[in-house]
């Protein structure tokens, strides 16, 4: 019998092809579901939201659980800072995947600040990690000079390294122009200084020809200085001599 050769091959190179086609289509639509039934890539969860870790492993078959929290100065606090197993890893489907949120970075305690120098409280901020955010000048009645009224936060505040603090620093005590009072009763001097922001200091009787008795004579600092507030003002209050 004869046989076209021509004929029988087209047919076997068209069943050849439509085999491979079947095959082709059946290997992209059934093929990823078969292996991703028993093999999954761990998807990378650091740094998203817990609710946005679930929806990652669960659309790929996995489970997901929080397994606590920790400190961290890297990722920003309610977000994954790390996972088991890692990202990138092939596990078998429906495998746990846990998490770890972070609570934000490292903290500390602010330190009692107040009436410590500016130099002592810079050193003090640096071995906490703590950074000098501004430096603010303000009167005080107490502290001296250059040394530190209150800080912001304010002392014993839990706090994350690296953070910036505010430190209001002490101008001293406000300064105020001493009032002339020569020539005023002692109780009128008194108040008048009094008025100023100042005291009356040590008060010294002498005798003059030239004021009445019971006016100052003279003070100390003169009239028109300018002194801290609070400061002391000397007089010399006139009298007879018996």
């Amino acid at each position: 019998m004869y046989y076209d050769t021509s004929k029988v091959f087209l047919i076997s190179f068209f069943v050849s092809l439509f085999t491979a086609i079947i095959v082709s289509v059946l290997s992209f639509f059934f093929l990823p579901k078969i292996m991703g039934s028993t093999q999954v890539v761990v998807p990378n969860l650091i740094g998203t939201t817990k609710d946005e870790a679930r929806f990652l492993c669960e659309s790929r078959g996995l489970f997901f659980v929080v397994s606590g929290e920790e400190e961290s100065a890297e990722v920003a606090e309610g977000r994954i800072a790390r996972q088991t197993p890692f990202p990138g890893s092939v596990v078998r489907a429906k495998t746990t995947i846990s998490a770890v949120v972070s609570k934000g970075g490292l903290m500390v305690v602010m330190p009692n600040l107040r009436g410590r120098s500016l130099v002592d409280a810079t050193t003090k901020l640096s071995d906490l990690d703590l950074k000098i955010g501004e430096v603010r000048p303000v009167e005080d009645e107490e502290i001296e000079a250059d040394h530190i009224v209150r800080t912001i936060p304010s002392a014993g505040t839990k706090v994350k390294k690296k953070s910036d603090v505010i430190l209001f620093v002490s101008k001293g005590r406000k300064e105020v122009i001493v009032p002339r009072v020569i020539g005023r009763s002692l109780s009128s001097a008194r108040r008048i200084i009094e008025n100023a922001g100042l005291v009356v200091g040590y008060v010294r009787y002498e005798v003059s020809t030239e004021f009445n008795v019971g006016i100052v004579m003279s003070q100390s600092p003169r009239a028109g200085r300018k002194v801290k507030q609070g400061s002391k003002v000397d007089l010399v209050v006139a009298t007879v001599l018996e």
